[in-house]
């Protein structure tokens, strides 16, 4: 386990299994299943006529997470955690994380992919998004105009961002707001570059939304150029990967 910041930490899995990893793209995201109290390793599921079938009593934790970095030659999976302060189960494991203990990986899949004919990029989300935003600012063309809007809890929270892109960076912080209200007021105050861009926005479902229609509305930029998700959602254990906002 490595401390990346004092509510955040990263995570690299290791395993002969790994060697059949196919890293997805930037921001794919897969399951990570994790055992629950009183399990060595997570129990899985047979497959029936009707789908997956879970023994009684011991069904696992499973959670999405972006695959940080993977590395072929060493057989290593980073994949980085926010510890949440209600300490939910997955942040409870990160957190107690010691080599030996086990967890199982599905996937990945769902990458975004940066249009190399876009005049610019936004990309804004919170902390739970830091990963996948990583993983698209490495990839980005060079000199590409780039404006991301990253929402922490404080300055502490601040991670280093590489890419090759033209990169204007803009941190808020969300003190004891609403998670996603700055992340809302920071990207309608944006000044957006000239020309057709591409977005990326994933934050709590809520304030993604609330973005997305934003974009839509006021910055006209056409629906097929938006690429938006809520990772998470207030009063929600475990939101659906899948929430686009399109809704």
């Amino acid at each position: 386990m490595t401390r990346l910041t004092p509510r955040s930490v990263r995570i690299t899995l290791t395993g002969d299994d790994l060697a059949g990893f196919a890293a997805d793209g930037p921001a794919s995201h897969l399951k990570l299943v994790l055992p629950v109290p009183g399990q060595d390793r997570p129990t899985l599921p047979t497959v029936g006529p009707e789908g997956l079938v879970w023994p009684a009593g011991q069904r696992p934790l499973m959670r999405t997470y972006t695959p940080r970095r993977f590395d072929p030659v060493r057989g290593e999976l980073d994949i980085d955690f926010v510890l949440h302060d209600n300490a939910g189960p997955a942040s409870a494991w990160a957190t107690r994380a010691r080599p030996g203990d086990n967890a199982v990986v599905v996937g990945p899949r769902g990458r975004y992919l940066p249009d190399p004919a876009a005049n610019w990029q936004l990309i804004a989300g919170d902390e739970t998004a830091l990963p996948a935003i990583a993983t698209i600012l490495e990839v980005l063309q060079p000199g590409v105009p780039t404006v991301v809007i990253v929402e922490v809890a404080d300055a502490e929270e601040q991670l280093h961002l590489d890419s090759k892109a033209d990169l204007r960076v803009t941190w808020v912080y969300r003190g004891d707001a609403i998670a996603g209200s700055a992340l809302e007021l920071a990207v309608a105050a944006a000044e957006l570059p000239a020309g057709d861009g591409q977005a990326f926005v994933a934050a709590e479902a809520g304030a993604m939304r609330r973005i997305r229609r934003h974009l839509l509305t006021e910055r006209g930029i056409d629906a097929d150029r938006l690429y938006t998700r809520g990772y998470w959602k207030y009063g929600e254990v475990d939101h659906p990967d899948h929430d686009t906002g399109e809704d």
